[in-house]
């Protein structure tokens, strides 16, 4: 089994509530996992310990068998540029243009020309249909939907192994989702690419995922393949309540 991510026995604090406690995960190479939970239950700050953005108070996190804690800033940072993040609010740069957003990543990363830096950023928004009206206008001047869209194309440009995704679906029509559940299916399969996804709604519609884990009480508590999971959820979440 080709493992691209593993956390072990992985611990959290902050200012003195445990976040998360003896929690272990598993992603696979070209597997997209779904982490649900409820508001508040850990699932960004999960994100950020196995994307070394954050440091366990306990435990260890391992991709492609490098323990994240062992290797020096310099090969983190090397190491960050085979990650994609798509943040719950988009995290663009408020002063920077929607064009410079998704071509940051190739200016600091890559020594490519300036054109071809143009050429890729128009394919990455013409992908995920980023309106090229919008290229020289600042996140604040779009929309929530446009601005995710913009952070999907910023996270896909380097062509990553792992995508991390927070609350993708937030602010997003169901034609939107759709593309974008198209596009990220196509990548994660061509590019072999671990697709982790947290989020708190439910019931939802990914067809991407592979496997759902639930997260309650500092750990994911059940996992399985999606049809299982449904299933379990169901009975766990009555019909009607949310886990806002």
């Amino acid at each position: 089994m080709d493992i691209a991510l593993e956390a072990h026995n992985l611990s959290f604090r902050f200012d003195g509530r445990v976040i998360l406690e003896g929690l272990n995960f598993q992603l696979r190479r070209g597997e997209s996992y779904v982490v649900l939970g409820e508001s508040g239950s850990g699932k960004s700050i999960l994100l950020r310990l196995l994307s070394g953005l954050l440091t366990p108070k306990k435990g260890s996190v391992e991709i492609a068998g490098i323990d994240l804690a062992a290797i020096s800033k310099e090969a983190l940072q090397a190491m960050r540029a085979k990650m994609g993040f798509v943040f719950q609010d988009a995290a663009l740069i408020s002063n920077m243009s929607i064009f410079d957003n998704i071509a940051l990543p190739l200016r600091y990363h890559t020594g490519l020309r300036e054109s071809e830096v143009q050429e890729r950023v128009s394919r990455k928004m013409d992908l995920f249909e980023v309106d090229r009206k919008y290229d020289r206008s600042i996140p604040a001047q779009l929309s929530l939907g446009m601005r995710k869209r913009a952070a999907l194309a910023r996270a896909l440009i380097l062509e990553p192994e792992l995508l991390y995704l927070d609350e993708p679906a937030t602010g997003l029509g169901a034609e939107a989702d759709r593309l974008i559940a198209r596009v990220l299916k196509n990548y994660q399969e061509k590019a072999r690419a671990g697709v982790l996804t947290v989020t708190s709604e439910w019931p939802f519609d990914i067809p991407i995922a592979d496997r759902i884990g639930f997260l309650e009480g500092g750990r994911i508590v059940a996992e399985g393949p999606t049809r299982e999971m449904r299933a379990w959820l169901e009975k766990k979440i009555p019909s009607g309540s949310t886990l806002e």
